[in-house]
């Protein structure tokens, strides 16, 4: 089994909250700080790129009402960033060292800091930007009433971004969709909105490549 299928197992099993409780228990206190304050700084940031988009759409879910696609993307990049094998930004951010950081469907195994974000853009790929990171599906525009539906979803520190077509958009278990239709009216591609203003380049190499 891989390690993001063993993650996957560990987060559907129902004692998987007592677990985190547990880990929470042994692990830390600087470091848990460390993390909490990079999850709710995470959170802040997803919050206002949905505000900015005119979205405001930010509900609570588990793993288990994400759909397997979404989720095993999510877990697979935060394996391969726990394990120093992820692709980086020139910041140097690492999993043992918390702090928000952005991933992509569509750039798997890369993670950056939100000053990096750009890296993550699909402005110069309009064919890319198009395709469903679901099923594939090619869309041919909102012209079309078949426009891309971008979205967000967080783990601790770490914001993952995909883009679907309206049959694939992800629903929460509350029926609200983890997307709004408003986003796929903009004209903007996806990976490049701004989460917050760029930092100076660091000449830091990650443990893993770097973009």
């Amino acid at each position: 089994m891989t390690p993001t299928l063993a993650l996957e197992q560990l987060m559907l099993d129902p004692a998987y909250d007592r677990f985190v409780e547990h880990a929470r228990a042994v692990m830390p206190v600087g470091l848990r700080d460390q993390h909490d304050a990079a999850a709710t700084e995470a959170h802040t940031i997803l919050s206002g790129a949905a505000v900015r988009l005119g979205d405001n759409l930010s509900y609570p879910t588990t793993a288990g009402d994400l759909p397997g696609w979404l989720r095993l993307g999510l877990l697979d990049t935060i394996s391969q960033f726990a394990a120093g094998r992820a692709t980086t930004c020139r910041h140097n951010p690492q999993a043992d060292r918390p702090r928000p950081v952005l991933a992509a469907a569509w750039r798997p195994g890369v993670v950056v800091c939100p000053p990096c974000a750009p890296l993550l853009s699909l402005k110069h790929d309009p064919a890319a930007d198009a395709v469903c990171d679901s099923c594939g599906h090619q869309c041919t525009g909102i012209e079309h009433g078949d426009g891309i539906y971008p979205g967000m979803v967080q783990l601790g520190p770490l914001i993952y971004q995909y883009g679907t077509c309206g049959d694939c958009r992800p629903p929460t278990a509350s029926g609200n969709p983890l997307s709004g239709p408003q986003t796929a009216e903009r004209d903007r591609p996806r990976g490049t909105g701004r989460v917050r203003p760029r930092g100076s380049r660091g000449r830091g190499r990650g443990r893993g490549g770097r973009v």
